[in-house]
């Protein structure tokens, strides 16, 4: 009985290469198996064949009966169909993707040579050159960059624009309500802190000064009358 040996390597980094033995015989599923063991994969998410030509053209594809298939979906199925219905070419191609709505691994595969049967399990992986990457990538906390808060300036009051006025200070520069008639923020505060009912001590102090000259010139008055 006849035995395929292909030649296996990602179609982004062809470093990583694995041959593989399989019988004319075994099933397209069978092959699926055997790659996905080769790759350390799990196997879980579908999976596709495709004929290719030279130029990596796809032609029919070969899909993996999976459980997220509708009820009654038509197709060329991998447990039904085997590896000889499809070698036309002594140095067949096929496209392998594997989940297409995930990470979408795609791996070329070419037949190297038929080789006579031997007294080993089949299929099974004859050679295997490089480290296949991690199917998930895992995210650590290293991982994971450090977002910087962005600096909030203060934000800088202009005096001369501040539209906001003051009611008692409108009341005692009799400022009028239109926009363009504005009175400075500073002067607002200063009014606003004297109020027509407090006294300063300033005033005070006035008031005091002005009730001495009243009695003083009071008495000056009554010195010049008795004269």
């Amino acid at each position: 009985m006849a035995v395929y040996r292909f030649k296996v390597y990602f179609e982004d980094d062809e470093s990583v290469i694995r041959e593989i033995e399989i019988r004319s015989t075994q099933t397209f599923e069978d092959f699926h198996k055997i790659i996905q063991t080769a790759i350390g994969f799990d196997g879980a998410h579908p999976t596709s064949f495709f004929v290719s030509n030279d130029t990596w053209r796809k032609g029919k594809e070969i899909i993996l009966l999976h459980k997220n298939h509708s009820a009654g979906l038509k197709g060329t199925w991998m447990h039904e169909t085997k590896l000889a219905a499809f070698m036309e070419d002594p140095h067949q191609k096929f496209i392998y993707e594997f989940d297409p709505e995930g990470a979408n691994w795609v791996l070329q595969i070419e037949l190297m040579k038929i080789i006579p049967e031997a007294s080993v399990t089949y299929p099974r992986i004859n050679k295997s050159v490089g480290a296949a990457p991690a199917q998930y990538k895992v995210t650590s906390p290293a991982d994971i960059p450090v977002v910087e808060e962005e600096e909030i300036e203060a934000a800088i009051v202009d005096d001369a624009e501040d539209t906001y006025v003051h009611p008692e200070a409108a009341h005692e520069f009799d400022v009028a309500e239109e926009e363009d008639e504005v009175i400075p923020r500073r002067i607002v505060k200063e009014v606003a802190l004297e109020t027509p009912d407090e006294e300063t001590e300033e005033d005070a102090s006035v008031e005091d000064a002005e009730m001495v000259d009243d009695e003083d010139e009071s008495a000056e008055q009554q010195e010049e009358d008795f004269a």
